[in-house]
């Protein structure tokens, strides 16, 4: 059994659902399973957790970024000592076979294989 993805509307929903209860309740709608004073509550809901959830949201991309700014400083840091034991220790076999484990890995794209027959 699958597990299906959580279905997001489209940012305008808060918008949307608040302007709806509000012509529902405006036209004097009913509607059989439809209760006005449940839209109304979840126009307010919406607009309350949305208002969270993009609190926690800005507060999580400062978090990000300011982890980022630090993590390229300190690899900065990290990337002058590196060479500046390589530049001291070329000569050195050793030394230099210890070093080859900070060597940056380099993932190269897979060629696709051709596909007898097909166009290309």
């Amino acid at each position: 059994m699958t597990i299906k993805k959580t279905y997001y509307p489209a940012k305008t929903f808060d918008d949307d659902i608040d302007a709806f209860s509000k012509l529902y309740k405006e036209k004097g709608w009913t509607f059989s399973n439809v209760d006005p004073v449940q839209l109304d509550k979840d126009a307010a809901e919406q607009r309350t957790e949305r208002a969270a959830h993009a609190a926690l949201e800005s507060k999580y991309n400062h978090a990000h970024e300011t982890f980022g700014v630090a993590q390229e400083q300190r690899h900065v840091r990290f990337s002058a000592a590196l060479k500046a034991a390589r530049g001291a220790f070329a000569t050195d076999k050793g030394v230099m076979a210890e070093l080859d484990r900070f060597k940056r890995s380099v993932a190269r794209a897979k060629k696709k294989a051709k596909v007898p027959g097909a166009a290309g």
